[in-house]
């Protein structure tokens, strides 16, 4: 072969290689960036909404527990009057006898 024609052929190999070692640079930096990417997705943002949530979902669940806790007290109070109606004897009976009086339960 020609000593010029070996030239031209060892710069385009050297012009390849370079623009090969930039593609596979350029696709290993997309991968780190897209994983970056994926962690804030899947990480970063679910904690920061939990951070901001949190006050409201604790209030929540304050005032929840403390329905739950006047809901016992009401049915442990319904359950002493009634205790206390069986225990009277006379007029009504029971706590529904009672409420159906006062046109509150049902007849």
């Amino acid at each position: 072969m020609d000593e010029k024609k070996l030239e031209e052929m060892y710069q385009m190999v050297r012009e390849n290689n370079s623009m090969l070692k930039s593609a596979r640079r350029s696709a290993f930096v997309g991968g780190i960036i897209k994983a970056v990417w994926w962690v804030v997705i899947l990480v970063v943002l679910p904690y920061l909404t939990w951070l901001y949530l949190e006050p409201y979902l604790n209030t929540i669940m304050a005032q929840y527990q403390t329905l739950q806790a006047q809901s016992g007290a009401v049915s442990g109070q319904a359950a002493e009057l009634q205790k206390q109606l069986d225990q009277l004897g006379g007029g009504a009976s029971s706590l529904q006898e009672l409420l159906a009086r006062f046109g509150i339960g049902a007849e």
